[in-house]
């Protein structure tokens, strides 16, 4: 089947995904998150873009970035590239480290480059690495706090000024912001729409029988006196279909204040 062109971005703003083939860790250790920023640093110096926000996984990393007139595939071609020389040369391994081709989604408007930063930054937060997003040491939210040592390689000022002049009414706007809810699909699951939809089609299946054997629905679940059996209804969820959080409390058309106590 042959390939989807990648939508052009008028803006030349992208979110783009990397994961490792076969969803292989690519990062092993905490040098290997510091060698990833350090390559940034560096293809950035030669190729002129602009990175709004990052955030590394072990097995992924997300970007937001401004291709400016380098190109979105240069750019991600010498950073999965470079990084892949070095992890392999670490980890005494040979072959591809990334999968074939990046995921990208074009950001035409602020709404969503604004959403797009905030799910980005999110990110280990909805994979309950930690509770909240200024915990987590390899993503750029950190830098927008002035936490961490990477200030200069993000562009958090043009982010902020979307929030307000001043700094010090643009940043505790700005992480207000960063705490509430994405309601948007973003690349992660564009990139894997039909196992994300397999997956939920298989909850669904799962919640129907389970309420259907307890002459239940899903309305019902809200009720206090039904308590005991939401609660293991999730953990069945959790335990069996490899959901996110949220995507379970939107099954569930639960509130995301009810899903988060099983973080």
């Amino acid at each position: 089947m042959p390939r989807k062109n990648r939508i052009i971005s008028s803006s030349r703003i992208y979110h783009v995904v990397s994961r490792g083939i076969d969803k292989n860790p690519i990062f092993i250790d905490p040098d290997d998150y510091n060698q990833f920023i350090n390559i940034l640093r560096k293809i950035r110096q030669n190729k002129p873009f602009t990175i709004y926000a990052y955030c590394l996984m072990n097995n992924h990393y997300h970007l937001v970035v401004n291709e400016k007139q380098t190109g979105i595939s240069s750019i991600m071609s010498s950073i999965n590239t470079t990084y892949a020389i070095y992890f392999n040369k670490k980890y005494n391994r040979t072959g591809h480290l990334f999968q074939s081709r990046f995921i990208s989604e074009a950001i035409e408007d602020e709404a969503y480059f604004l959403a797009a930063v905030r799910y980005v930054h999110n990110n280990p937060v909805s994979a309950n690495l930690v509770s909240e997003a200024s915990q987590y040491n390899w993503s750029s939210y950190r830098s927008y706090l002035h936490l961490g040592s990477n200030d200069e390689l993000i562009d958090y000022q043009f982010v902020l000024n979307m929030f307000a002049s001043s700094l010090t009414e643009a940043l505790p706007r700005f992480v207000e912001f960063s705490k509430q809810t994405d309601e948007q699909n973003f690349v992660d699951y564009l990139g894997e729409k039909e196992e994300m939809a397999a997956k939920e089609k298989k909850a669904k299946l799962f919640i129907d029988m389970y309420l259907q054997e307890r002459n239940m629905n899903i309305e019902k679940l809200k009720l206090r006196s039904n308590m005991a059996i939401r609660n293991e209804l999730i953990r069945l969820l959790i335990e069996n279909t490899d959901l996110p959080l949220r995507r379970i409390g939107k099954l569930l058309n639960l509130s995301k204040s009810t899903i988060s106590r099983f973080k």
